[in-house]
């Protein structure tokens, strides 16, 4: 039988369905045309180097928008946490609304450490790949150069 949701439970559920909410959110409106003036990388901005995230937003931007091939063109995670994104959504909502537990498949899998180490190597090889192709092209080395680092750096 499921468990009812104390108050802390329903406190960290309330949290996480808004970090689940944002970005979803975020990427209709950004799509419409409101922006955030001030919105870009900042580890990109300074080093010249992209992060592991740049071009998520693009990604989600881009599926909400109904243009899939696109978003996998911009970060190949995007449509991934998208989909994960509206699944925590809805479960989320569920256990909210009945103020239960919902034991699923996909909430054991997800913490599962063996699950999450996957993950993360999966992510972080994706985004290694992603410079190896940049530095492969002159642009990495190229974008660090005209980065405020490079010009701390005394590289142009």
């Amino acid at each position: 039988m499921p468990q009812s949701l104390s108050s802390t439970a329903q406190r960290v559920r309330y949290g996480v369905l808004g970090l689940a909410i944002a970005p979803l959110l975020g990427s209709f409106f950004y799509g419409q045309g409101y922006h955030v003036p001030f919105w870009g990388c900042p580890i990109r901005q300074f080093t010249g180097v992209p992060c592991p995230a740049c071009g998520m937003t693009r990604s989600f931007t881009a599926i909400a928008q109904g243009h899939l091939d696109q978003a996998f063109g911009y970060h190949g995670f995007g449509p991934v946490l998208f989909v994960g994104c509206g699944v925590a959504i809805v479960h989320l909502t569920l256990e909210l609304w009945t103020g239960r537990s919902i034991a699923t498949v996909y909430t054991r899998l997800g913490r599962s450490p063996q699950v999450q180490f996957t993950g993360l190597a999966l992510f972080l090889g994706y985004y290694g790949w992603r410079l190896g192709l940049l530095f492969a092209s002159g642009q990495l080395q190229e974008a660090v150069w005209r980065s405020p680092l490079g010009h701390l750096l005394g590289f142009s």
